[in-house]
């Protein structure tokens, strides 16, 4: 399980390689400073109902590793909230400052369960958003911007153009809309934009957080949201650095999530998005497969590669 720290920011704007046509089709070349595949590894082996599109990209060189249906359009769910977070810290907000939620943030789906009128920080609501994924903490965010709603998704949408998508558009803040569409290519855009701001990483990496409702009695102050990345909160060996979790009917099991093999093994940080799982259990199960099988299948070993890691 990770712990909260401070890493390098990188540039916001991605180019990323060319994605793979599917899962059979993997590149046995490489340029100059980016992981390479190995001769001798086997492609991924892609099982039936797995994931409706996955893509894998080494976090520091932005190579693709590897992709399936990178532009097929897929409902965002809950991984809109990385946008819609980015878009209010734009606002500079102040940590501490004291919020109220509102009846209006009520839209549905998983929620922060506090009543109108409970008070609270900034920073309790930004976490409740991306830890708890909460969706009025969320539709909270977008009110308190002054924005307006509409202004508000209009923003969204400007960041993530700004970012490099090409085929995402929000309705809403919070993921409730299904007609939140993006790609797993333009996700991986907005994951590595949002995963590099301190704020949102530290909540993105946090597996539990407990605040207090302000105007609330000592006996009932107290609130915990948990994160829902089960790469993030079980030990198994992996050390998360960033990731969200999604789900609507509509769209099924999705995940974001940026990660290494170990926490000493800074070299070989993959990102990696999974949509439309059938399950839970199936989602987390396929993006751990998916990283682990691109640790065996490429090279990061080049003195080009270990420059690009600052190693």
């Amino acid at each position: 399980m990770s712990k909260i720290r401070s890493i390098s920011l990188l540039a916001l704007s991605l180019s990323f390689a060319p994605c793979l046509a599917s899962a059979a089709t993997t590149t046995q070349t490489s340029v100059s400073g980016q992981p390479r595949r190995l001769a001798q590894a086997i492609d991924f082996e892609l099982k039936e109902k797995g994931f409706e599109s996955a893509l894998v990209i080494d976090a520091k060189t932005k190579k693709v590793l590897y992709s399936y249906q990178p532009d097929k359009k897929w409902p965002a769910a809950s991984l809109t909230k990385l946008v819609g977070a980015m878009v209010y810290l734009d606002r500079k907000p102040a940590w501490n400052s004291v919020v109220a939620m509102s009846k209006a943030d009520e839209v549905g789906g998983g929620r922060l369960r506090v009543n109108p009128g409970a008070k609270l920080t900034v920073r309790d609501l930004l976490y409740s958003s991306i830890v708890g994924s909460a969706n009025n903490a969320a539709t909270a965010m977008a009110r308190l911007s002054k924005l307006g709603m509409k202004n508000f998704v209009a923003n969204m949408n400007k960041k993530a153009k700004a970012i490099g998508c090409t085929q995402t558009n929000f309705y809403d803040a919070s993921g409730m809309d299904a007609r939140n569409l993006t790609t797993v290519q333009d996700m991986a855009r907005i994951a590595d934009a949002a995963f590099n701001v301190p704020e949102i990483r530290r909540a993105a990496t946090t597996a539990s957080y407990t605040f207090k409702i302000l105007n609330a009695s000592p006996k009932n102050n107290l609130h915990t949201v948990k994160n829902t990345n089960v790469l993030l909160v079980e030990d198994n060996g992996l050390y998360v650095t960033g990731g969200k979790t999604g789900y609507l009917d509509e769209s099924k099991n999705n995940l974001i999530v940026r990660l290494r093999p170990s926490a000493v093994d800074r070299s070989k940080e993959v990102l990696v998005v999974v949509f439309g799982a059938e399950s839970r259990q199936s989602l987390f199960a396929e993006a751990e497969r998916l990283a682990r099988w691109s640790w065996s299948a490429y090279d990061w070993s080049t003195p080009m590669v270990a420059k690009a890691y600052g190693n």
